[in-house]
């Protein structure tokens, strides 16, 4: 037998071999813990402003599972997690057998062109970490002029406004304002009439809140629903400044437990003495003053220990400001808000 006939020899027999095992349907595990009937939705075409309500549905098989986080890869996809027909408390067990749904209402407002968007499952079991998509190419059924509001470097002394015009595929009106990020503001909503176009006018107000800020409007319409988004952005280089500008928000706290902030004052131009701090309907709080080595900025340290339901007071600043050998003391006053709950 020549070394040719060998080889061709060897080759058919693997053939064979991979053949049969291949149809008795061994090496080919099947799925168990979480599985999703399908990994991805294709919308295909869609306008852009649409919110589009979809499922993907799963069963757990064979092992349990433990569904730790639930995390999409945009702010565009609100989620929630049922399972046998009741929303599931994230950590607790799936046993096998039992059947669940991951509700997505995917907002296309503010997109376009190609769009394809993850969701990550995180746990422990089979099938996880697990990950579905949703895919769509978003047509512009708004279009904005300009697309991006851009207030540049302001000073925060004056009202600033911009002009945007909405055009829409066919007439609309613009019905409310969904968010908004402060201190911006809108005017021209609701629309007085059904139209192709639509003029609002954005508002910067006077602020001194320090740095580059971005923010964005969120706006319904009466087109089947249709929304759209608008995003802003500013820089303010305010002679006499405050970080944050009106409102300290702590989020949630917890009782009983020290909580520690900080609110930085500076001064771009002229001079700033020690600010005097005094709290207002924050008892038991303590406030501390650097200075820091830039010159004319100090950093205001608060300490709070909540023992109620929520935190609601004022931090009031006098600041001794000096421009031009004129000295006047102005006042700022920081809203502060937190909600407490028990340990």
């Amino acid at each position: 037998m020549t070394e040719q006939t060998m080889i061709r020899l060897f080759l058919t027999l693997v053939l064979t071999a991979s053949v049969a095992w291949s149809c008795s349907g061994k090496g080919l595990p099947e799925a168990g813990g979480l599985v999703f009937q399908q990994s991805f939705v294709d919308l295909g075409e869609r306008w852009a402003g649409e919110q589009i309500p979809l499922e993907f549905p799963f069963s757990v098989v064979g092992s349990p599972v433990v569904v730790s986080s639930v995390l999409p890869e945009c702010s565009c996809l609100s989620l929630e997690l049922w399972v046998e027909g009741k929303p599931y408390a994230m950590g607790s067990e799936i046993p096998p057998g039992n059947d669940g749904v991951l509700k997505v209402l995917y907002h296309t407002a503010g997109f376009r062109d190609r769009k394809f968007v993850g969701i990550n499952l995180k746990g422990v079991g089979e099938g996880l970490d697990a990950r579905v998509e949703v895919r769509s190419w978003l047509r512009l059924w708004f279009d904005l002029q300009p697309e991006v509001v851009n207030f540049g470097l302001v000073d925060g002394k004056e009202e600033r406004s911009i002009q945007v015009v909405v055009q829409g595929q066919e007439p609309f009106r613009i019905t409310e304002v969904l968010t908004q990020t402060p201190p911006l503001e809108v005017r021209g909503v609701p629309s007085a009439e059904s139209r192709h176009r639509h003029v609002l006018e954005i508002i910067l107000p006077p602020t001194t809140e320090e740095g580059r800020h971005a923010g964005f409007f969120s706006l319904a319409t009466d087109k089947q629903g249709y929304t759209f988004r608008l995003a802003v952005g500013y820089e303010v280089a305010g002679d006499l400044w405050t970080m944050p500008d009106k409102r300290l928000l702590l989020g949630e706290l917890r009782s009983g437990v020290e909580q520690f902030s900080v609110i930085e004052v500076g001064a771009r131009t002229g001079q700033l003495a020690e600010p005097q701090v005094a709290l207002e309907g924050l008892p038991g709080g303590v406030v501390q003053v650097e200075k820091l080595a830039t010159e004319g900025r100090y950093r205001v340290h608060l300490r709070l220990l909540p023992d109620a339901s929520k935190i609601s007071g004022v931090v009031v600043l006098s600041l001794p400001y000096t421009v031009d050998g004129h000295t006047q003391v102005v006042e700022r006053r920081i809203q502060v808000f937190a909600v407490v709950r028990e340990p």
